[in-house]
């Protein structure tokens, strides 16, 4: 098959608007089309596929990576991912049914000239389909590769200020880094038609119709809940591995897992006289795991979502069309979203985690495009065409504002930890779906977030054992993620009586019992030392201990170890899954591991324990920056030479913290 690719100067650019340059489908199918297409031709891919394109490029350089992609409503992440690049292997995803700009930076090494880059699109529920266009790289410098004498210096998280709102200090949210792995409940009104969350839009069922799926009406689809039993959640997330939760409060249908006082809630408390998200905060405490909410911005009950100022209503399954009245309408539906954040952050104790989803307009557009209607930062805007209701306003005391979106939960919540779905930049960020996790350790705060069978929601195919994904492919994910200091997000879907299809559970207790073996690898580490090589190996670090995961397709009898700090020594190696010691040899100043017996396509960690820890203490290293100052100052003393000083302070300095002033007097 063929799209239209031309090389001009540094830039690389393929479309599918004609016939003059090759991609392959190396897994499934895919069609060039113009209906929808974002300009021009584009590629239309089919259900668990694989598209690749062959590239060269030139050695020592950077390039910008972009693409324009997007799904179906419902539709598992799409990816895009380079191959063939090692350690410089990049991939970026995206779950919204709009076009969405994927941007990425590549490095290519020295020895580097060609690479291919793929589009992946997972079995995902039903037929839905993801579309890719406008494909460009563009060379946007050289590139130099680090090469450190030692340990690299650790990578540091950026503190940021948006909308008025700070993100957490390192202090707060560092539990996501200890603690790992969480797991993601998505259970609703959809359980009952065993489609997926996106079956009410799916299907283009209008409120007055779905609202039966929560009474005895609805028949074989009636959302029972009469097996829930938050306990036996909490049990399974803790059998797994995880340290902590997130449930689905309400998703885009509208359906509250709990009580609400708007005037127009559609609530479980309602329908079932019960509040689920009451009684799964409390199990989450008495299993002693942290607490997390989902919670979507978005509500199809409400026709003004597709047209919130009522001039010009946005493409719908619902048969929605312009109607003034919209506006009104929208209005409303992010009034209630207001009442119910506070109602989320004040009546169940503390919060640890929010997922914000569908800060989109329209199902268009991205969060931050729909920021301005929301209002997610800590202030309102008195002139904002969408006023909430003074009753249902929440005021800062100390300015008398009212208080936005993220002012509310930061409010009542100061110490949670939120993503950046909301239109607000986020305390940490999401990578979406079952695609592949490559590029380098992550600057901030990562969570990984993927569910292991078709849908997010219930779905019959849960109950399939051959449609779960193999647990390689879980452990491939787990290691990608912990190598690059990422948080791990696993979802399950209860059915419609609130159980955990069997299939899903069997293959999560798999998941967990290998946990149980490699913990030490896995909990309160970071990512690193060393930067990963994509497919071939990666490091994890605690204390004196470096874990060594080996990827599944490092295929080498002995692992040549990257170099440590002057001192630092290997007292012993060991499989950490069967204890099986490993030799440690060295050999012209490089340290092996000798016969590792790496598993083919599996994930193999070894632990190395040190002579000393990998990151030096707050006091060790004011301690050895203060004996290098003083042997500074003493050889300058000897020298008395001011240019001397300078040359030996400009060769330095990069590893001093603070240098006093009174260094530079000299004797």
């Amino acid at each position: 098959m063929y799209c239209n690719v031309s090389y001009a100067q540094n830039t690389i650019r393929y479309t599918f608007d004609d016939t003059k340059t090759e991609w392959e489908a190396i897994k499934g199918s895919a069609e060039t089309i113009q209906t929808g297409a974002y300009k021009g031709k584009a590629l239309k891919i089919h259900p668990n596929s694989t598209i690749k394109l062959d590239v060269d490029l030139q050695p020592s350089s950077t390039y910008r990576l972009t693409a324009w992609m997007r799904t179906e409503s419902g539709a598992d992440a799409v990816t895009i991912m380079t191959d063939k690049l090692g350690k410089n292997n990049i991939s970026g995803s995206t779950a919204l049914a709009s076009w969405t700009k994927i941007e990425k930076d590549i490095n290519v090494s020295a020895n580097q000239h060609e690479a291919e880059i793929k589009i992946v699109f997972e079995n995902t529920q039903g037929s839905t389909n993801a579309w890719v266009d406008e494909i460009e790289l563009v060379r946007t410098g050289t590139f130099k590769e680090k090469i450190y004498a030692g340990i690299p210096p650790e990578i540091k998280r950026e503190s940021k200020e948006h909308l008025g709102i700070k993100t957490q200090p390192d202090s707060v949210i560092k539990w996501m880094l200890d603690d790992k792995i969480g797991m993601f409940i998505h259970w609703g009104l959809y359980a009952g038609p065993a489609k997926g969350e996106w079956y009410m839009e799916n299907k283009g069922i209008r409120p007055e119709e779905y609202r039966k799926l929560a009474y005895k009406e609805s028949g074989d689809e009636y959302f029972t809940a009469k097996d829930f039993n938050a306990d036996k959640w909490a049990e399974l997330a803790k059998n797994i591995g995880a340290k902590y939760m997130c449930m689905t409060t309400q998703h885009h249908d509208g359906y509250a897992l709990f009580e609400s006082k708007y005037m127009n809630a559609f609530t479980s408390k309602q329908t079932h006289n019960r509040d689920f998200v009451k009684e799964y905060t409390d199990a989450c405490r008495k299993a002693g795991l942290k607490v997390g909410l989902y919670k979507t911005l978005i509500n199809w009950r409400f026709p003004g979502y597709y047209d919130i100022y009522g001039t010009n209503c946005l493409r719908n399954k619902f048969g929605y069309t312009t109607d003034a009245s919209h506006k009104e309408n929208a209005r409303l539906m992010k009034e209630e979203l207001y009442c119910q954040t506070k109602e989320l952050m004040t009546k169940y104790g503390k919060i640890d985690h929010i997922f914000w989803d569908g800060g989109w307009i329209g199902q268009q557009g991205s969060d931050a495009d729909g920021a301005p209607f929301w209002e997610s930062g800590k202030y309102m805007d008195p002139n904002n065409e969408w006023p909430i209701n003074e009753y249902f306003q929440d005021i800062d005391s100390v300015t008398g504002k009212p208080l936005g979106l993220m002012g509310i939960v930061r409010k009542y919540q100061p110490n949670v930890v939120v993503n950046s779905r909301c239109g607000w930049i986020g305390d940490f960020g999401n990578e979406e779906g079952g695609g592949e996790v490559k590029g380098e350790i992550r600057s901030g705060v990562v969570e990984k977030c993927f569910t292991i069978a078709p849908g997010w929601g219930y779905t019959t195919a849960m109950e399939d054992p051959t449609k779960i994904m193999p647990i390689t492919r879980i452990k491939r994910i787990f290691a990608d993620c912990m190598v690059r200091n990422m948080c791990f997000l696993i979802n399950v879907g209860p059915d419609r009586h609130g159980n955990v299809p069997k299939p899903v559970e069997d293959r999560l207790l798999e998941f967990g019992n290998w946990i149980k073996k490699i913990r030490d690898a896995v909990y309160s580490t970071r990512g690193g030392p060393w930067q990963p090589v994509d497919g071939q190996y990666g490091f994890t670090y605690k204390d004196n201990k470096i874990y060594l995961y080996l990827l599944g397709e490092y295929a080498d009898e002995d692992f040549l170890m990257p170099q440590m700090d002057k001192g630092m020594k290997i007292k012993k190696a060991y499989n950490l899954y069967t204890g099986e010691k490993i030799k440690v040899s060295r050999k012209s100043g490089n340290i092996y591991l000798k016969n590792i017996n790496a598993e083919k396509d599996d994930i193999t960690v070894i632990a190395i324990e040190l002579n000393r820890n990998v990151r030096k203490t707050n006091a060790e290293a004011e301690e050895n920056s203060d004996r290098f100052l003083n042997q500074i100052y003493i050889e300058s003393c000897i020298a008395c030479n001011t240019m001397q000083l300078s040359m030996f302070l400009n060769l330095f300095i990069q590893d001093i913290p603070t240098v006093p002033t009174n260094i530079f007097t000299l004797c």
